[in-house]
C-alpha cells in the first residue's frame, strides 16, 4: 500500500471531534497508514470552533481533542501563497499548504474548494469519498 499525503481541512476535523456519525467513525479508522497534514491556521481554526458553545465541550475534552490531532497530524507552515485563482479566500491557505507538502489529496467539507477539483494538480474529496487503501 502506497502511503499518500493528506492535507486534512479543519471542518473534517471539527467534525471527527464534535460530531458522532460518519465523518467521527471514519476519522478513527480510516486514515492510517497516511500521512496527515494540517497547518497552524488549521489547527487554530478547529481550536476556535470547538470552543464554541453549540458543541459542548468541556476545557479539557478541548485539550483531549488537540492534543490527539497533533498525535495524529505534521503542522506545516506553508512558504508560498498560492496565487492562482480561489473561489473562496479563505480557502487559500489550504491549497497553499498542500502545494508546500507535495499533497496527494486535500481532505475536506467545503463544497465549493471541491468544485474546483483538482487544483494544481492536487485532487479534492470529501473524507467518504476517499478510499483509504490505495494501490
Amino acid at each position: 500500500m502506497k502511503e499518500l499525503t493528506l492535507v486534512i481541512d479543519a471542518n473534517i476535523l471539527v467534525s471527527a471531534y464534535s460530531i458522532a456519525g460518519p465523518v467521527q467513525d471514519r476519522w478513527k479508522s480510516g486514515l492510517m497508514p497516511h500521512r496527515l497534514v494540517i497547518s497552524p491556521e488549521i489547527f487554530a481554526e478547529v481550536e476556535r470552533n470547538l470552543r464554541q458553545a453549540e458543541f459542548h465541550l468541556q476545557a479539557e475534552e478541548i485539550r483531549a481533542c488537540l492534543k490527539d490531532i497533533l498525535d495524529r497530524c505534521v503542522v506545516v507552515r506553508p512558504k508560498e501563497r498560492y496565487e492562482g485563482k480561489m473561489p473562496d479566500e479563505k480557502d487559500r491557505h489550504v491549497v497553499s499548504l498542500a502545494r508546500e507538502v507535495h499533497a496527494d489529496r486535500i481532505i475536506t467539507g467545503d463544497a465549493g474548494l471541491r468544485a474546483v477539483s483538482p487544483i494544481e494538480g492536487i485532487h479534492i474529496l470529501k473524507l467518504n469519498e476517499f478510499d483509504p487503501l490505495p494501490v
